[in-house]
């Protein structure tokens, strides 16, 4: 006996799900819907499904049809008992059958048949036609609709299929039940449409034998809205056509209709409309609600979205009014019902205004103390609260008529009038058409600036005067101020008139600083301040201090010049007396400094901008101001201050200070030594620390550095120094550092600060610069952040930006080295000389001794042919020794003054927006350097001699502003480039031949280069690399035609040139 095949019939006859109580029933049919069912796997007699019924509760079914024909059903789930099938087994059983319809399973037999057969079922097919009708029916809960294939062996006598009143007739016996349509795309209609058939596909896939509660109302409308043009039938299950009826979407809609009886009492129903047209029905029976779909005795007609109140008139009585209260209801409640729905009735409307721009008023009261706007519109004589979902055509009741006004609402204006209070700050209160202050806007900020706008675009405002605890003086102030001068200072008197009325300066100033447009008056009312006085007057006022006495401001004379362009163009009177105008042309004469002879003893020629900033530091001192000299790096700094000090030698008692980073201790010697020999200099170092300070009187400079400083403040900041000087001033740039903070400390009778880039990362760092040069001239710290710092950086306030270069200008000199380009030469040469440390040092001379040693020995017993390997061995140590000892030993953790030194002067050319090329014959110094700038994320290119696209990297450079640093292997550069992009030359170690470093300097200084070039050259003082210069001006003849190669070099050395060179 063969097993029978799992078919969607014999499921539909085992009744599986309908086992199962009503809930649970219903949860299965609900994950049905939601897809919560799927075959994992299938065969003609079984079927394994996978069941989600929520995120932790997933169950595995098996549907299997035994040899007796009977279904075995089976779930893995801790619910399932065997006596009634679980939530699992419900869905999968109708899941299961619902694919099984359009799945039949497929066997041998069934698809032999299928070919064989063809023919037959062909004609067998053509012979029995169907027609799509739908019926619908009462379910347990509400409705539900379903699909009938209809043979056309039922339709006797019905000759076109198109005449569904004849079809009707013929079908009003009929059962039909098995006629139910359970896979439509198996299906062939003669009449279905492609909305047909995804209706029919719906009703199939939902309102399955399960499915007895019927559609939800939402997909009961969704199947309605496609069946306009269906044939459509009510019915029972047992008698599903029993009577035609027509599908009629959207063509509905429900008005209010008003009747007046004899007695005077008013009656109000709903109306319905079909097609415009009123139809009378005493209960229609409500299909769906939202939206609502009404049941009419020929038709299903949908009437859209109606209110709740209405459908609760539908299923209710009528609402009598009795005659007394029409009146009433007529004022109150009748406009309220035409916002809900239209209104029809005998005696109802009177006019019809139609305004084309409404008049825009603003109604202001106090409620509580808070300040209430209403939004009004005048149309003709009726006036209308703002409603933001008024309707576009208003029923307003007349009192004088008693009837309702149509009123045709600009609705376009009102809602800008809405916006236009809502940018002023307001937001909508509670009532129609009333606003609030939002939370950030005060009263008196309102009338004040927002107001005044509002009438200028065409508000009309009503009961300001009214108001209490705001009142408002809205005439034009008017400003006078008096100038006297104390020792230090200078006091400013003032008065702010409004009409009859004044603030006083101070008031003025505390307004200004608060950030608040108006100022509190003698009478209690509130004055506007103008927005241009806010903008002059808010960074003077910011530095100005307050006396206790008097209703003065207090400033400092480094303010003359800020105040002055403050007041100007006031429109009351100033005076100012004499000392005030004495500092104010002090600072003036910075525009056009006097000229002071340099000293004869300079043994150095200025050029004239290097001549013009010796007059400007002079003026400085004249003038009593400390000064920012930040000329571009290599224009001279150095020289102009020597110039400086050597003029005044002898003119104070009192020594001068010099605080310098530690690399650059030897450079101001030797340029000290080479400018100004006449200068009396100590070097205040860890060897001098033990020096008393009174013995700094007997000289003109004491050089020390910032790490000294900090750790000597307290010794220091004692001593009155004549100048007090910063090179390489951004070590200050942190206003809270300990550096800087000891520089505030020191005591000076002038100050100078030396550096390129007094701002490399932001507008603080200025600040750290003025505090330690003229304390007070940018206010304090937190202050300077509030009225610049902040406004600059972050909102890039221009005003802002002016007023603090206006403040700073005269006390800051600053020529790029593109402005001074006329003045130099097309290339200068500049030694660094760098002082190794301790340690550097000390393994610098352990290494020098020790080949000394093994050199010096071979030479006296063997001769130079055989120390030739030793010498050049020891030469290579040593250089390694003075760039890194790393590149001698890659473990070593001896410090590198030379590296330190390079980096501090990379940053310097970088932060001033300079192009530099850096060589060395050691890759490994280039490496060790390449690893720093990764570290600062500094971006760099390199080139060596395994470089393979040179070009490509030389083209990046040249084009490429952002990339600041070329680092080169000497022997892979030094020809054959192009680099013009560059105005700064860096040799990190010196070069036996000199003409192999011209080679490669000449690198950027080529036809195309418009700027003038500097070349450094870094040295290690007292160490081989300074012989090495030495050595190639001794034999410079002889290595300008030779010596290409330390080999060759070697074969010119004398035994005392090779023990001089190990020294």
């Amino acid at each position: 006996m063969r097993r029978p095949l799992l078919t969607a019939p014999l499921l539909r006859r085992a009744k599986i799900a309908e086992a199962t109580d009503r809930i649970t029933l219903e949860k299965a049919r609900n994950l049905l819907w939601r897809g919560r069912c799927q075959i994992e796997e299938s065969t003609p007699t079984s079927a394994t499904m996978i069941v989600e019924a929520g995120p932790h509760d997933r169950a595995r079914v098996r549907v299997e049809i035994l040899e007796e024909g009977s279904i075995s059903c089976d779930c893995n789930c801790p619910f399932f008992t065997g006596d009634r099938p679980c939530v699992h087994i419900a869905t999968a059983a109708m899941g299961l059958e619902q694919h099984l319809h359009s799945h039949p399973p497929q066997t041998w037999e069934s698809r032999l048949q299928a070919i064989l057969g063809s023919e037959t079922t062909a004609t067998k097919s053509r012979r029995s036609a169907r027609i799509l009708a739908f019926s619908l029916q009462p379910s347990y809960r509400n409705w539900q609709l379903i699909a009938y294939a209809v043979p056309q062996t039922a339709l006797t006598g019905v000759t076109d299929l198109t005449d569904f009143d004849s079809i009707a007739r013929v079908l009003k016996d009929e059962i039909g039940r098995s006629w139910r349509v359970r896979n439509p795309d198996a299906e062939t209609f003669e009449n279905a449409t492609q909305e047909l058939k995804l209706a029919a596909r719906l009703t199939a896939a939902q309102l399955s034998y399960y499915s007895y509660y019927g559609n939800e109302t939402s997909q009961l409308h969704s199947l309605l809205s496609l069946l306009p043009e269906a044939l459509v039938f009510t019915g029972t299950e047992g008698a599903p056509f029993q009577s035609r009826i027509r599908v009629r979407p959207d063509a509905g809609s429900v008005a209010l209709h008003l009747t007046t009886s004899t007695d005077g009492s008013m009656t109000l129903a709903p109306r319905l409309l079909i097609a415009g047209e009123p139809i009378t029905v005493k209960r229609p029976e409500i299909l769906i609600k939202d939206p609502l779909w009404l049941k009419l005795p020929d038709s299903l007609v949908s009437f859209g979205s109606v209110p709740k109140s209405v459908i609760t008139l539908l299923e209710s009585e009528p609402v009598v009014v009795p005659a007394e209260e029409v009146p009433f209801f007529r004022s109150e409640y009748l406009p309220r019902a035409a916002e809900r729905l239209p209104l029809t009735g005998e005696g109802l409307f009177g006019e019809d205004i139609r305004e084309q721009t409404p008049e825009k008023r603003l109604y202001l009261s106090e409620q509580e103390k808070e300040l209430v706007a209403q939004l009004r519109f005048g149309y003709g004589g009726t006036e209308l609260a703002w409603r933001k979902d008024a309707v576009s055509v208003l029923l307003e009741f007349n009192p004088q008529t008693g009837l309702l006004d149509r009123i045709h609402r600009d609705t376009t204006t009102e809602l800008a009038a809405y916006d236009a209070l809502l940018s002023h700050g307001l937001k909508r209160g509670g009532e129609a058409g009333e606003f609030t202050l939002r939370a950030r806007l005060t009263p008196v900020d309102f009338l004040l600036h927002h107001l005044p706008r509002l009438v200028e675009e065409g508000f009309a405002v009503y009961g300001e005067e009214a108001l209490q605890s705001v009142k408002v003086n809205r005439a034009r102030p008017n400003l006078s101020f008096n100038v006297t001068s104390g020792i230090d200072w200078f006091d400013v008197e003032g008065m702010v008139e409004f009409g009859d009325t004044h603030a006083t300066l101070k008031e003025l100033r505390r307004a200004i600083r608060k950030k608040e447009r108006y100022v509190k008056l003698a009478d209690g009312s509130i004055g506007m301040i103008p927005n241009e006085w806010i903008e002059k007057f808010r960074h003077v006022f910011a530095l100005a201090g307050e006396t206790k006495d008097t209703d003065a401001l207090r400033l400092s004379p480094l303010h003359a010049l800020l105040f002055e362009q403050a007041i100007t163009d006031s429109d009351g009177d100033s005076v100012a007396d004499a000392e005030f105008e004495k500092k104010k042309q002090a600072l003036r004469r910075f525009e056009k400094v006097d000229e002071t002879p340099l000293p004869e003893s300079l043994a150095s020629v200025l050029r004239p901008y290097q001549k013009a900033g010796y007059d400007w530091l002079h003026f400085l001192r004249t003038s009593g101001f400390g000064g920012c000299l930040a000329d571009d790096m290599g224009t001279g700094k150095t020289a102009q201050t020597l110039a400086l000090l050597l003029s005044l030698q002898g003119k104070s008692k009192k020594a001068s200070l010099l605080v310098v980073p530690r690399s650059l201790v030897f450079n101001w010697e030797r340029e000290a030594e080479k400018f100004a020999p006449q200068l009396k200099l100590l070097r205040y170092d860890d060897s001098a620390r033990a020096v008393d300070t009174k013995e700094f009187d007997g000289h003109d400079l004491i050089i020390t550095t910032y790490g000294i400083l900090l750790r000597d403040i307290e010794k220091l900041s004692k001593y009155p120094f004549f100048y007090a000087i910063l090179d390489e001033a951004q070590a200050i740039k942190n206003p809270l550092s300990q550096t800087s903070r000891a520089a505030r400390l020191l005591k000076a009778q002038h100050k100078l600060t030396l550096t390129g880039t007094p701002i490399e990362n932001g507008t603080a760092e200025l600040w750290s610069q003025f505090a330690f040069l003229n304390p007070g001239l940018l206010g304090g710290l937190e202050l300077f952040k509030e009225s610049f710092l902040g406004p600059i950086e972050r909102g890039k306030d221009e005003d802002a930006a002016a007023a603090l270069r206006a403040l700073t200008r005269p006390f800051l000199l600053r020529r790029t080295k593109a402005q001074v380009a006329s003045d130099l030469p097309p290339r200068t040469e500049r030694i660094i000389t760098v002082e190794l440390e301790k340690a550097q040092r000390k393994l610098y001379e352990q290494t020098r001794d020790k080949y000394r040693a093994q050199i010096l020995g071979i030479l006296d017993a063997e001769g130079s042919s055989n120390a030739q390997l030793r010498v050049l061995e020891g030469l290579l140590r040593l250089r390694q020794v003075c760039c890194d000892p790393r590149l001698m030993d890659p473990t070593s953790k001896v410090g590198s003054a030379k590296l330190e030194a390079l980096l501090e002067t990379m940053e310097t050319l970088r932060a001033e927006g300079h192009k530099a090329l850096i060589f060395s014959q050691f890759t490994q110094m280039l490496g060790l350097l390449r690893n720093e700038l990764d570290a600062r994320q500094i971006p760099y290119l390199y080139l060596d001699g395994r470089t393979k696209d040179r070009q490509g990297r030389v083209d990046t450079f040249q084009s490429d502003e952002s990339i600041p640093f070329f680092l080169i292997s000497l022997k892979a550069g030094g020809v054959g480039l192009n680099l013009t992009a560059a105005d700064y030359v860096i040799h990190i170690d010196p070069w036996w031949n000199p003409a192999v470093e011209q080679q490669a300097s000449d690198r950027t200084h080529r036809i195309g280069q418009t700027r003038p070039v500097f070349v450094y050259k870094f040295l290690a003082r007292d160490t081989v690399e300074e012989k090495i210069v030495l050595l190639q001006e001794k034999k410079k003849a002889l290595v300008d035609s030779l010596i290409q190669t330390e080999t060759s070099l070697f074969k010119s050395l004398t035994r005392d040139d090779i023990a001089a060179l190990f020294s």
